[in-house]
């Protein structure tokens, strides 16, 4: 082998190392661009979870004091609070503040409207 094809193989390689070490970075930046839209789509369902949970709270809340004012609870109204309280305690990961609220509300006359 001559210089000419010593030096034509040299950078025929060193030009392939370098289109092959471009194409991974290529692809690592899309990946990296794909998982940060990711996450910050993630970070609004977090966001919109947090405040589904802090309105379903209140609305327990509220209703269940209204109930116990009252001193009775429909039937309706008994499925509907415990359906809710439980979205907002299993489904949405809420804590155990409610608890003694909807024992109290269970413990209710249930009356026809």
């Amino acid at each position: 082998m001559d210089v000419g094809q010593l030096l034509t193989i040299a950078l025929g390689g060193g030009f392939s190392a370098a289109l092959v070490s471009g194409l991974i970075q290529l692809l690592l930046w899309r990946l990296n661009r794909k998982a940060a839209k990711e996450d910050k789509s993630n970070e609004g369902d977090n966001q919109v979870k947090n405040a589904l949970r802090v309105l379903l709270y209140d609305r327990i809340k509220y209703l269940g004091r209204c109930y116990i004012d009252h001193g009775f609870v429909t039937a309706d109204d008994l499925e509907d609070i415990v359906e809710m309280h439980k979205c907002y305690h299993d489904d949405l990961d809420g804590n155990g503040f409610l608890d003694t609220l909807m024992a109290q509300v269970k413990a209710l006359p249930i009356r026809k409207k």
